[in-house]
């Protein structure tokens, strides 16, 4: 298993939830039922890891607008009125970098089979609207009963459409909150496998990444 020793203590509750809770992410209509028997061939097996295989997102680890630390920024005034002047005028100026780190956490639970990620297609959305797309984690391989980590890195320069004439302070209020109830920023994942005989499955659509504290629905 290879997760960072740098995790804080909340980090590290948070992944171990991860451990217990964590809900799986659909792969492919060309999935088959469980393989059972003594001659089950390998393509079943990849078959049904990809079934099980479960991702969830860690809170930001880093966020940056115009070069000014915005992680708990929560509302436009958290920003002195100084620093929201400098954002104003870096975006007049068609320079706003932003800046946000963050990870994914895959879990292979198969107790036989590991499973190779092509990649990982993400797509991040603020506000409902597209402000990304990237991949990860190509090549990784998620062997049997591990965990892998997949960093997301986004660099991008904000430009003043973006903002749909608000200020770059506002665009900043509570940007990187994954508590909140109106949570602005999401992340929605495509993850492409590739067979031990090179054989690719066809992707599925993307779909929205859960946190880590997310809980598994009670079975009814």
């Amino acid at each position: 298993m290879k997760v960072s020793s740098l995790l804080s203590p909340a980090r590290a509750l948070a992944l171990g939830s991860l451990l217990i809770t964590a809900a799986s992410c659909s792969v492919s209509e060309q999935v088959k039922d469980k393989p059972t028997g003594k001659n089950v061939s390998t393509e079943a097996l990849e078959n049904e890891a990809y079934s099980l295989m479960q991702y969830r997102l860690n809170f930001i680890d880093e966020a940056k607008l115009g070069g000014q630390d915005i992680l708990f920024v929560r509302q436009a005034t958290d920003i002195a009125s100084p620093q929201q002047a400098q954002l104003q005028t870096a975006l007049q100026k068609g320079n706003l970098p932003l800046h946000l780190k963050m990870r994914v956490y895959a879990k292979n639970p198969s107790a036989t089979t590991s499973v190779q990620l092509k990649q990982l297609d993400y797509k991040l959305l603020l506000d409902g609207k597209e402000l990304t797309t990237g991949t990860t984690g190509a090549g990784t391989s998620v062997e049997s009963s591990a965990i892998e980590t997949l960093p997301i890195t986004v660099d991008l320069n904000v430009k003043s459409a973006q903002l749909a004439g608000s200020t770059p302070a506002a665009f900043a209020a509570g940007l990187t909150d994954f508590t909140a109830a109106n949570r602005r920023l999401t992340v929605q994942i495509r993850p492409l496998y590739v067979g031990a005989n090179g054989r690719q499955v066809p992707p599925t659509n993307f779909e929205t990444v859960e946190l880590v504290t997310a809980k598994k629905a009670a079975v009814k």
